[in-house]
């Protein structure tokens, strides 16, 4: 595995992972509010051979909020996970990655605002991966 690849995935899908944690909590929020406006289940006509529509309502929410759930911890254990190698850089390093790979900013505005030439910024970069990528995956090679 290309640990630096990764890295870079994940630092480059951060912002949308954290997005997502928001609007999964969402989406729970309102299935379990269709839930309850759910009708009860009747028990006055029986159904032969399978279940009521309402049943089967009830079953695909609750089946729907289980996906969710399951998606929403691994969502936040991943951006946990970036937050945390992030946290373990210097502040100079953090900025970097954070404007090569989350903000995607351009390099020429990077070197402008850190007052700094190209070759030094790829410099910074690449010690701040490496950084990076051995407190997320402890590795940096095979």
């Amino acid at each position: 595995m290309n640990w630096k690849e990764e890295a870079i995935r994940d630092l480059k899908n951060y912002p949308k992972r954290k997005e997502a944690i928001e609007n999964i909590k969402n989406k729970i929020q309102i299935l379990e509010e269709r839930f309850v406006s759910l009708k009860g289940i009747s028990i006055g006509n029986p159904v032969r051979g399978g279940i009521s529509k309402q049943e089967e309502n009830q079953i695909n929410n609750i089946a729907e909020r289980e996906r969710l759930g399951f998606s929403l911890r691994i969502s936040e254990q991943l951006v946990a996970l970036t937050e945390k190698g992030l946290n373990g850089l210097d502040e100079r390093e953090h900025r970097v990655l954070e404007g090569f790979y989350i903000n995607q900013i351009r390099v020429e505005a990077l070197c402008e605002e850190l007052h700094i030439e190209k070759s030094r910024l790829y410099q910074i970069r690449d010690k701040a991966l490496r950084n990076y990528t051995l407190a997320v995956y402890g590795t940096v090679e095979i």
